[in-house]
């Protein structure tokens, strides 16, 4: 089983589907599926934080287990393709 790039423990799984180039769409529904699950704490008025208020909160990584192995393997590789 994949296990997630580092890039994955400092962004959101919404960041992802929004801001990273070609994501497939099940793999799009599969992270705006994480958003309800986020820690309510950081969930609302995310949009009027600053980007090091909520690092590594809510992370792709901490819903690993929401994602089956096609996607993380996606994943992962969408990584490595925007750590450049």
């Amino acid at each position: 089983m994949p296990r997630p790039h580092t890039a994955l423990k400092y962004i959101r799984p919404d960041e992802v589907a929004e801001c990273w180039d070609d994501v497939p769409p099940e793999l799009y529904t599969a992270l705006w599926a994480c958003v309800p699950k986020y820690d309510n704490k950081w969930r609302e008025n995310i949009e009027d934080m600053g980007p090091h208020d909520v690092i590594g909160i809510n992370s792709v990584s901490k819903f690993w287990r929401c994602f089956n192995t096609l996607q993380r393997i996606q994943l992962n590789d969408m990584a490595k393709r925007n750590e450049r």
